[in-house]
């Protein structure tokens, strides 16, 4: 059956460690209040899009150890289809510890693992053909070969015209810079906050950063902006959408969050603008919850949270 949406790469377990602040110095100790194994990495965009009602799907290599039946179990239970992610005898399922502090803020230690094997040889062209959009993270392009594998993707939803939707992520600048460039020439949508503008373009100041993205090839640009909500640039303009103050508890994912429902307006048919209101209302909502993965909004309380702000969106019902 044909997919909404597919991506590759970036298959991840977060390990999540609350604590009241960040350690700062040598022998700085905070106490941690437990910590608990949550879905991470691409799971987050592929469970919130399959809540929303998206027919979604990983492309992906993950170890065959505990941590890799964690996150594909997870995943076939919010009814992402897996069926092309491998899994790999002897090898260790990438993870990630992340700190939470008081304020939702976060800090990652990071510890590579299968995904970052994923060859080009196990892209199906078919499976990109088959999908309406090829959605695509920063983190899947740090390392050979996986950036290889995610640049065959792209290649083929250009030839299929299957549209790109990029998160370049706080590690774009570690990305080799013909990566880079040939998947921005590529995205229809480019998804980024204040920080990834500037990396992404060495320029800190937004509108000029923003002109040398649209003149690169992107199409439309997704600036997040927080509980400012959000800046949709194209060639006509500038679009500001606001959004929502809501009692932070966690920001892991909440960019994740705004993706999939951005993506989910674009593959609707609404107006960008119209599937930005969306995002953020559920980039909200996800900042309310700790955790991400199988942590982000559920339909339920996305509708709760419309239906308490007056939203209505057209065709937005139970999936």
């Amino acid at each position: 059956m044909p997919l909404d949406a597919v991506t590759v790469g970036d298959s991840v377990v977060d390990i999540v460690i609350p604590v009241p602040r960040f350690p700062s110095v040598n022998e700085d100790t905070v106490e941690g209040e437990g910590m608990e194994r949550r879905l991470g990495g691409a799971s987050n965009f592929l469970i919130q899009a399959s809540r929303l009602g998206l027919d979604v799907g990983l492309v992906d290599k993950v170890g065959d150890d505990e941590l890799g039946g964690f996150f594909l179990e997870g995943l076939r239970g919010e009814g992402v289809d897996v069926s092309r992610v491998r899994v790999e005898e002897g090898e260790r399922t990438a993870h990630c510890i992340c700190m939470v502090d008081e304020s939702g803020d976060h800090a990652y230690i990071s510890f590579p693992g299968a995904t970052s094997d994923l060859t080009p040889d196990m892209i199906d062209p078919d499976y990109i053909q088959g999908s309406r959009l090829l959605y695509l993270s920063g983190y899947a392009l740090k390392r050979k070969p996986t950036a290889d594998a995610v640049l065959k993707a792209v290649e083929v939803a250009q030839v299929s015209q299957v549209p790109v939707f990029f998160d370049p992520s706080p590690v774009i600048s570690q990305v080799r810079r013909e990566v880079v460039e040939a998947i921005l020439e590529s995205s229809d949508v480019l998804m980024l906050n204040r920080r990834e503008l500037e990396l992404l373009t060495s320029n800190p100041d937004v509108e000029e950063a923003v002109e040398l993205l649209l003149g690169g090839g992107v199409k439309t640009i997704a600036l997040k902006l927080g509980e400012d909500g959000c800046a949709l640039y194209h060639s006509a303009g500038m679009e500001k959408i606001p959004g929502w103050r809501v009692k932070v508890v966690d920001t892991t994912g909440s960019g994740d969050s705004f993706n999939a429902a951005l993506a989910y307006g674009y593959l609707e048919g609404w107006p960008m603008g119209e599937a930005a209101r969306l995002a953020n209302a559920v980039g909200a909502v996800k900042a309310t919850k700790m955790g991400a993965g199988r942590g982000v909004p559920t339909r339920e309380e996305i509708d709760a949270f419309l239906s308490k702000h007056g939203l209505a969106f057209e065709g937005f019902g139970t999936p």
